[in-house]
């Protein structure tokens, strides 16, 4: 599969788009999608980082004839943009997908970027511009369907709310320790930080008998002026860049930071947060934020002072009970899995159904003797090589047995094997499995959707496919549940539409 993916980075706009994207093309190389990038290079760019990371990168001009002053990311030529990155992909062939993580750029500019890739992604914050897209994805816990209904093709899949939310793989830990004796801060207000919050942060910290790590950001363009205001405080260390943030996010008995994507950083690691918007953008999600407990909001940056500030470190550090409550409402609210399941949903659209062989025999015996499979199915024992064996190969020749093997990019995924009613023949039961490792960020319901419309082309009188599933196996439950079928004791039957 092949992904290229528009996002800037600038002094103006912050590392946020790029930084959200790049974590999803690390879990996109890594299920075998080939991931390239366009950016712009304006300054404060994040070309060498995407570089960096490994990833190919498409530079576009840092200026347009149409841009408009202003926000350059709101008010960019997305005219000019197209025909620039028209220029950038000439000879190329369409991408399986182009995802676009972009405030300026909405339908106009997505529905002439079709011509460039098979399908289109946005990802999202605001729900104010209307979308030519396949697939949308809006992390905050603000997001609604409603909200964005009016604004995106009906067809299009969306992925709304914190369980989306693009994080590392070092963002999934076990939960943290409260200590009842807090004296550790850890302060970052983004890679960029343009209003200068983390000077106000420095001033709330003076005199606090506490140690603060205060990471600046690698693109602060105000890093000679921060550490003159860190001169003397033995109990700060001023980071500009942070190998493992993750870790040191850890060790905080209390964050200090902004209302972008690193709430929700913060929320998986349970960290106890004071968090200031720093954009119009931030206000709503970190407000409804606040609202659910997951943090504590102080406000716009624009009117919160540094005593404000300081007054509420104090009060946190102190209040061990709410800093519990915090961390625990975090973490149930995000997983830190969301970008796996992004990544399987672009995945699933490049997904293929092919008929088993005698050449997956030990393919298909290690997987339906694996012990999460055993475990839901109707004969639970471990079934023998001679008996596997036998039975595949009366599978293979049985015209009223279809099995199938779904593969995604990176090799196969799961089973579906369908059988054809002998006394109703417009019937059919479905089974279905994951191999080991591909549970857990929504695969199965791939599997199914694809599986169901096959088989609907292959045996056309079909009109409804029935499934037992255990009572106990909530998992299957809520899988044929959400694929459209209709439940009773544990029987379920979906009827297909003619």
């Amino acid at each position: 599969m092949r992904v290229l993916i528009r996002a800037d980075a600038s002094l103006a706009i912050g590392s946020g788009h790029v930084v959200r994207c790049l974590t999803l093309a690390n879990a996109l190389r890594d299920q075998g999608a080939v991931v390239s990038f366009a950016s712009r290079e304006l300054p404060g760019n994040a070309l060498a980082r995407i570089a960096d990371a490994g990833f190919a990168v498409l530079v576009l001009p840092a200026s347009y004839p149409g841009d408009r002053a202003g926000n350059i990311e709101s008010l960019i030529d997305w005219q000019a943009d197209l025909a620039a990155l028209q220029t950038q992909l000439a000879g190329q062939p369409p991408f399986d997908w182009l995802l676009v993580d972009h405030y300026g750029l909405d339908a106009q500019w997505q529905r002439s970027a079709r011509a460039f890739a098979q399908r289109i992604a946005v990802i999202d914050d605001l729900a104010n511009r209307p979308h030519d897209a396949d697939l949308l994805i809006d992390q905050n816990l603000t997001a609604t369907a409603d909200a964005y209904a009016p604004l995106i093709p009906a067809s299009c899949q969306t992925l709304l709310g914190p369980r989306y939310a693009l994080l590392r793989p070092e963002f999934r830990v076990p939960a943290p320790t409260i200590r009842a004796k807090a004296d550790r801060v850890v302060v970052n207000f983004g890679g960029v930080d343009a209003g200068g919050e983390t000077f106000k942060a420095m001033e709330a910290l003076a005199g606090l008998p506490i140690h603060a790590d205060i990471v600046a950001g690698s693109a602060n363009p105000a890093w000679d002026a921060l550490q003159a205001k860190a001169q003397g405080q033995a109990n700060w260390t001023l980071h500009r860049h942070v190998a493992d943030f993750a870790a040191l996010m850890q060790q905080a008995d209390v964050f200090i930071g902004a209302g972008g994507t690193t709430s929700w950083e913060r929320a998986a690691l349970g960290v106890p947060t004071l968090c200031i918007a720093v954009a119009d953008n931030q206000e709503p999600n970190a407000q409804a934020l606040h609202a659910a407990g997951i943090h504590q909001y102080l406000g716009r940056d624009r009117h919160v002072t540094a005593s404000q500030l300081g007054k509420a470190i104090s009060d946190l550090l102190a209040d061990a009970p709410r800093r519990q409550s915090y961390a625990d409402k975090s973490r149930a609210l995000v997983d830190a899995k969301g970008t796996q399941r992004v990544a399987a949903a672009m995945l699933h659209a490049c997904l293929t159904l092919r008929p088993a062989t005698l050449d997956d025999a030990q393919r298909l015996f290690d997987g339906r003797n694996a012990e999460n499979v055993r475990r839901w199915s109707i004969n639970s024992e471990p079934i023998s090589w001679d008996a596997h064996i036998d039975w595949l190969t009366r599978t293979l020749a049985n015209p009223d047995r279809q099995l199938w093997i779904a593969e995604s990019a990176n090799g196969p995924v799961g089973v579906l094997r369908y059988d054809r009613n002998a006394d109703l023949p417009d019937r059919a039961e479905v089974s279905i499995y994951l191999f080991a490792g591909r549970e857990g960020v929504g695969w199965g319901g791939a599997l199914l959707q694809a599986g169901d419309a096959a088989i609907a082309r292959l045996w056309p009188a079909l009109r409804a496919i029935d499934a037992t599933v255990l009572p106990d196996n909530t998992a299957s439950l809520k899988l044929f549940v959400q694929a459209g079928y209709r439940e009773h004791n544990g029987h379920f039957e979906r009827v297909l539409p003619q």
